[in-house]
């Protein structure tokens, strides 16, 4: 019992952890030796009738042994791998010349141009053209005279252990390496195709925003500022109902218009609103309210109809406008102009200024002009709002050009 813990700390010691492709070297080299030494056994190892063969049998077990020391860092140091069987491919080919070696020299030409660096493959080629001309001329001043079926065996040899080796090496590396490329452009594409669906969802999430900051928050405002009027003005009881309830219907309709587009993606077209043609929904539960309002718009603007971004757009920003005038200047006077500029629509709503309440208001009341700004912003146009002359103004300017909207500019309303 007391030895057990300390033979598992010996066991430990002397095991020697590899990696999967480190096994692979492993046996890829025992089978190579294995090869080696069944030629060496059959007695066709050794080429004879080049050089002299004086040193007996037990010279290619050792190059072989070597060599096959040497192969086993094939994948991990490459570099030493080939200068070692380079080695000892020198000292077997000048003094006793053996098959088996110049296998294995060939399979590390091959993992070097497989596995090694740029620099290492460059050097190996020229190690390569090295060995090639050594043989060939080796070959040739073998026999006196020149045998030149065996310079052109030797090339055959050479072709076949060095240079076929060589191309299906730098074939295979070249093929990994555009793979790699491959999987990293996939990775790139996939990691931009998951940045642009978390974009898409904060869009959606923020257009979401804007219309129910247009559909919920703007008409409970409006109904808000209606019933502080009918609080202060009991005559007006009458009318404020009358408006709350239109202003209640057609925020349900647009709200039933909303959820339809979400749930399946139609809308009936026939309950749309959302157009400057309907401008007087807008203006009617302000002056139900007692507040006045002036609209500036000549029938030629809207004839022939506006493009629906720009037309939407519009109606849009001018309830938000109105929403706010009722809201910062209660009863006082609003004017509103529609024109065309150009090839620009111009709307600007213009109430007088008042003073300012004695509490700050939050932070949150200026999403009106922010959700206006990005509207014109979406449609290609701009938006200023701001005070000045003792007014304050909101002017939005949208372009009609980019939709295909005909203009005075060119000449084409009836």
């Amino acid at each position: 019992m007391t030895r057990r813990p300390h033979a598992a700390r010996m066991d430990r010691m002397w095991s020697v952890p590899l990696r999967r492709t480190q096994l692979d070297d492993v046996r890829l080299t025992a089978l190579f030796f294995a090869v080696g030494a069944a030629l060496q056994i059959a007695g066709l190892n050794q080429v004879s009738g080049l050089l002299s063969d004086r040193f007996g049998s037990w010279l290619p077990w050792v190059t072989l042994t070597v060599a096959a020391a040497f192969q086993l860092l094939r994948r991990d140091r490459p570099a030493a791998a080939l200068a070692g069987t380079t080695a000892v491919l020198t000292v077997d080919v000048v003094l006793c010349p053996t098959v088996a070696v110049w296998i294995i020299f060939s399979d590390i030409v091959y993992a070097v141009a497989c596995y090694g660096s740029q620099r290492l493959v460059g050097r190996l080629y020229v190690l390569c053209a090295i060995v090639s001309a050594a043989v060939v001329v080796l070959l040739a001043a073998a026999e006196q005279p020149t045998q030149w079926r065996t310079v052109f065996v030797g090339i055959l040899w050479v072709i076949a252990l060095i240079f076929s080796p060589l191309a299906y090496g730098h074939a295979l590396r070249e093929h990994r390496t555009a793979a790699e490329v491959q999987r990293q452009h996939a990775r790139t594409l996939a990691t931009l195709a998951d940045h642009e669906r978390v974009e898409a969802v904060e869009e959606e999430r923020r257009r979401l925003a804007r219309d129910l900051h247009d559909v919920i928050a703007g008409q409970l405002s409006s109904i808000a500022v209606q019933s502080a009027a009918a609080l202060d003005n009991p005559a007006l009881s009458d009318r404020v109902l009358g408006s709350v309830r239109t202003i209640s219907v057609e925020a349900l309709r647009e709200m039933r218009a909303m959820i339809d587009l979400l749930t399946d993606g139609t809308v009936d077209r026939s309950r749309a609103t959302s157009t400057l043609r309907r401008a007087d929904r807008l203006i009617e539960p302000v002056t139900g309210s007692g507040t006045d309002v002036e609209l500036r718009c000549t029938p030629e603007v809207l004839d022939p109809p506006l493009p629906p971004l720009v037309d939407i757009t519009a109606h849009h920003i001018l309830a938000e406008a109105l929403i706010n005038a009722t809201k910062h200047a209660p009863g006082q006077p609003i004017s509103i102009d529609i024109d065309i500029a150009g090839d620009d629509l111009v709307l600007v709503v213009t109430n007088p200024l008042t003073d300012p309440p004695a509490e700050a208001e939050p932070a949150h009341t200026a999403r009106g002009i922010t959700n206006m700004t990005t509207r014109a912003a979406v449609a290609g146009g701009t938006l200023a709002a701001g005070p000045g002359d003792g007014a304050f103004t909101v002017t939005a300017t949208l372009p009609l050009r980019t939709a295909g909207h005909p203009t005075d500019s060119a000449k084409e309303y009836p």
